[in-house]
């Protein structure tokens, strides 16, 4: 309560508020030499500490509040005289009251917001570049977008309650007004989401080659919220919605190490010397592996004979390569070095021959005719060989 004399007088209840506007100002900038002084102090000990940025985004907020304090005060002391020179603003302190209460409900959601995007800031510049994942680096920017929106929204009802519109009946529309909406943009919904399952996972990177169930292959250009990039072989860019990249299988031939082995798959003659063609295999095998950059040092080639097939026995060889573009030079390196060795050492890879067999002969010249046609089917194979 304030004196009498300074209700009942408009000159001391003029001073009297001058003197609390002063003490208001005098506090605010006692305050902003505190800051100034405290973030001097803490940037020479530690320059990109998350405490000076904090420190700085608070200072401003803080000294407004000290002015706006003084304002709202003054305005109280004011509104109290009863001279009849203050008729206009006396009793009228409620709505000073509500007017001060949205003030600093805007002014703390102000704080509230850039202090989380001042935090968020600092940790991507700070600590998201100094990780081994990149999650935090694609997860952190659009937080940091999507916060001012939750709490200036959160705001908006909060000072439509001050001011006496009920939210109640909003809420619910809110609630109604987004189903409708999540409903509409269920397709954007799914992609983000599937986004951010792809994100956190963190089995796709950039540079890795995969390959979708049918669909297209190529190397990750950007793991995105909404679609997946990828750089087909003939150097166009695909863009796949993540919603899709979930449905299917995904070959990832850099993971879990871009090492990968090219495998051959050949077959040699019935009549060929199986152990002669086990040895020449592994001679050129071993010697592919030391003399070529994209074989893994130290590993051993594989060689198996894997079934009788219709014309050849077939076998398989493989070999580790350090990365999917080498399996193609080693593959057609391997090949052609077999072709050639087989033709040096006479080992025989058949085409495909078919036999067949008739019924001994009655005399007829249908007889005669089948068994000439049947000579002449194993010359022309022969010749083929």
């Amino acid at each position: 309560m304030l004196p009498d004399y300074v209700v009942e007088s408009p000159l001391w209840g003029t001073l009297y508020a001058a003197g609390v506007m002063a003490a208001a100002l005098t506090i605010a900038a006692v305050v902003q030499l505190v800051f100034v002084a405290v973030v001097r102090n803490r940037r020479r000990a530690n320059p990109d500490g998350l405490d000076v940025e904090m420190l700085q985004t608070v200072k401003g907020p803080a000294v407004l509040f000290a002015v706006i304090m003084g304002l709202f005060l003054a305005y109280l002391t004011l509104a109290q005289i009863t001279h009849p020179a203050f008729e206009v603003i006396h009793g009228r302190d409620a709505w000073a009251k509500n007017v001060w209460l949205i003030i600093i409900i805007i002014e703390f959601s102000y704080l509230g917001s850039h202090l989380i995007q001042t935090m968020m800031t600092w940790y991507l510049h700070n600590v998201a570049a100094k990780t081994a994942t990149d999650l935090d680096d694609k997860l952190i920017p659009p937080l940091r977008r999507l916060a001012p929106l939750i709490v200036y929204s959160i705001t908006s009802l909060l000072v439509l309650d001050v001011v006496g519109i009920a939210i109640n009946p909003m809420l619910a529309g809110l609630g109604i007004g987004g189903l409708a909406i999540a409903l509409a943009v269920q397709p954007t919904l799914s992609n983000f989401f599937a986004g951010t399952y792809l994100i956190s996972e963190g089995e796709l990177n950039e540079g890795d080659y995969i390959e979708l169930d049918k669909g297209p292959a190529g190397f990750v250009v950007e793991v995105g919220w909404r679609s997946t990039k990828i750089r087909n072989r003939i150097n166009n860019l695909v863009i796949i919605p993540n919603s899709k990249m979930v449905d299917t299988i995904v070959t990832n031939t850099f993971s879990p190490t871009p090492a990968m082995n090219v495998v051959i798959t050949c077959g040699v003659s019935y009549e060929s010397d199986l152990e002669q063609v086990e040895s020449v295999v592994q001679r050129i095998s071993d010697d592919i592996v030391e003399e070529f950059e994209f074989t893994v040092t130290g590993s051993e080639p594989f060689f198996a004979f894997r079934t009788f097939g219709d014309s050849n026995i077939d076998f398989i060889v493989s070999i580790t390569c350090t990365s999917r573009a080498g399996s193609f030079i080693v593959g057609s390196e391997l090949i052609k070095r077999i072709h050639k060795r087989f033709r040096e050492e006479g080992i025989e890879i058949n085409y495909p021959v078919r036999k067949l067999i008739a019924a001994e002969s009655n005399g007829s010249g249908h007889d005669n005719l089948l068994e000439q046609a049947i000579i002449e089917n194993e010359q022309s194979s022969q010749a083929n060989r």
